[in-house]
């Protein structure tokens, strides 16, 4: 799956050069992905409905209350020893998309000037 650089999903900068602050920036920003991925997984794991499509049905701004929603129910889970069992769900599947391959469509000149911004920092 690709994404494109909107202002709602940053996407790394394509062919940086070693060192320089745009490698620099993908490091980072893979690091921060990662965190990321755990924590869907983590959220996928609890919440089984998170795993029923692969594809985006609401709009970003309603995904991300769903999400967030979903990480408060979470956390209250922990609070109260709340666990959940592999064993009750024996045949899902793992759900990892293996990596994100970034397209090609960069032309969201506000997205691009967020990114830059971002950029400046390194």
């Amino acid at each position: 799956a690709g994404y494109a650089l909107k202002t709602y999903l940053m996407t790394p900068f394509r062919n940086s050069e070693e060192g320089s602050p745009e490698s620099r920036c993908n490091t980072q920003h893979s690091r921060a992905r990662n965190i990321v991925e755990r924590t869907i997984g983590v959220l996928k794991n609890r919440f089984r409905c998170l795993l029923q499509a692969r594809a985006l049905h609401y709009s970003p701004k309603k995904a991300t209350q769903i999400i967030n929603v979903c990480a408060a129910l979470h956390n209250i889970c922990i609070f109260y020893k709340v666990e959940i069992s592999p064993e009750e769900f024996p045949n899902e599947a793992n759900d990892s998309d293996g990596g994100v391959i970034e397209v090609e469509s960069d032309n969201d000149s506000e997205a691009a000037a967020i990114r830059n911004r971002i950029l400046r920092t390194f």
